[in-house]
């Protein structure tokens, strides 16, 4: 017999309490909601919330966490890892957390920044010699661009907050986009040199500085990290930042500790659930070469809750540091001129709120209401639905993540509305 929703929910809750030993141990010590300013009564209505979204048969399953004041005070594990074959969801299960990739690969340059290895008005082509010649498009037809050189070289802070003038060309629809997706850059056989250089022989889409467009820009500043550390971006993240953070579960290839553990991913076809295939692509495995800083690694939610709790304690976490207090603060500062904030939609299901951009994510710039939260909350998202924000006001941190694509992005202000809704004196 299939138990009734709301016995399902109190399970999950339940099963939280007893499933949080894996996130301790991982480093965030846990407290009850009160003891942090929080509402447990209105936490709880997270996970029936999340459950509904399973039962309905539009998301597999989903974990959220919400830390305040350094503690974990809330986690809930809902629906499955893996449908068909009846795996529920775990606190350590892993995620594909494709451009959540993009705050570490950012905060990895900003390590170079401040250790004085790199400038960020430097040109890119100080690293990546075939930038030097980057022209941009100017008109015409895809087949036959025309083209101007750049106002400006393209700097290591326009990579950081996506005004390089690169595009993505699987998001946009302009002759730009088009050149993209007929050079065929997703090629998981690829180095992060070849992607760069690849990149530097396409037209960028508007000269540096004068807009802003999602694009591979933080692949590029991987290649930009691997250039000045001398080290390969896996090598320099594993060093740098994941032993010092206790990140045993983040990597860009699936290890032996990840077997089992793997989420499926799941697409939306004709309102129903349907798993992609492989399990395991050939960019995570170990023959994949694509080391790609703006969408490749996978992760888990306790990993990527130190990184972010690293952040909103300016650089430290268990008393290792990995940045300074001051270069936290300019990574999550807006850096776009006025004329550029708000960012624009990335797609047309772009959430509400009105955003510039840091080193590393969207800043949120205003207090409005909807969705609710504070300024200079720094957030961001990965194509299969993982979301993240971090606001230091309230001094907390907040998750969920399913894999789903297309990105829900209908998710990430209906899950902000139930935690600042706990949120006491707000």
């Amino acid at each position: 017999m299939t138990p009734h929703p709301t016995l399902r929910a109190i399970f999950t809750l339940v099963s939280c309490c007893l499933l949080t030993e894996s996130l301790i141990a991982q480093g965030l010590p846990r407290a009850r909601p009160e003891e942090v300013g929080l509402s447990a009564a209105a936490l709880e209505r997270i996970a029936p919330t999340l459950q509904s979204y399973v039962d309905s048969g539009k998301f597999p399953g989903f974990l959220a966490v919400v830390a305040r004041h350094g503690k974990l005070a809330y986690l809930a594990s809902v629906g499955w890892m893996d449908v068909e074959h009846r795996r529920a969801m775990t606190p350590d299960a892993v995620f594909r957390i494709y451009s959540l990739t993009k705050p570490i690969a950012s905060t990895a340059a900003m390590q170079l920044y401040e250790r004085g290895k790199l400038r960020l008005d430097d040109p890119v082509s100080k690293y990546i010699p075939a930038f030097a010649g980057v022209k941009v498009y100017a008109g015409g037809a895809a087949a036959t661009p025309v083209l101007h050189d750049p106002e400006r070289p393209v700097t290591v802070a326009d990579l950081l907050t996506h005004t390089s003038g690169l595009t993505y060309g699987f998001i946009g629809d302009t002759p730009a986009d088009s050149i993209y997706r007929r050079a065929g850059l997703n090629n998981p056989n690829w180095t992060l040199a070849q992607l760069s250089d690849s990149l530097a022989h396409l037209p960028l889409a508007f000269s540096p500085g004068s807009r802003w467009n999602y694009s591979y820009s933080i692949d590029v500043l991987a290649r930009v990290v691997e250039v000045a550390s001398g080290m390969t971006f896996d090598r320099y993240l594993d060093s740098a930042l994941f032993r010092p953070l206790g990140m045993s579960m983040t990597a860009f290839h699936v290890t032996p500790e990840m077997e089992g553990r793997l989420t499926t991913l799941y697409r939306g076809a004709d309102g129903k659930l349907q798993a992609s295939t492989p399990l395991i692509g050939p960019e995570y495995t170990a023959e994949g070469r694509m080391l790609s800083g703006g969408g490749g690694l996978l992760s888990t939610v306790s990993d990527y809750l130190r990184f972010a709790q690293m952040l909103l304690n300016g650089g430290e976490l268990n008393g290792h540091r990995v940045l300074k207090r001051e270069t936290v603060a300019l990574m999550m500062r807006d850096h776009l001129p006025p004329g550029l904030t708000p960012i624009p939609p990335v797609t047309p299901d772009w959430p509400p709120g009105r955003n510039g951009f840091g080193y590393g994510g969207a800043v949120r710039v205003d207090s409005d209401t909807t969705p609710p939260g504070s300024p200079g909350t720094l957030r961001w998202a990965g194509a299969a639905s993982t979301f993240f924000w971090i606001d230091p006001r309230a001094d907390l941190v907040a998750m969920v993540w399913t894999q789903y694509l297309p990105p829900a992005w209908s998710l990430d202000p209906q899950f902000q509305r139930l935690v600042y809704g706990s949120v006491k004196g707000r």
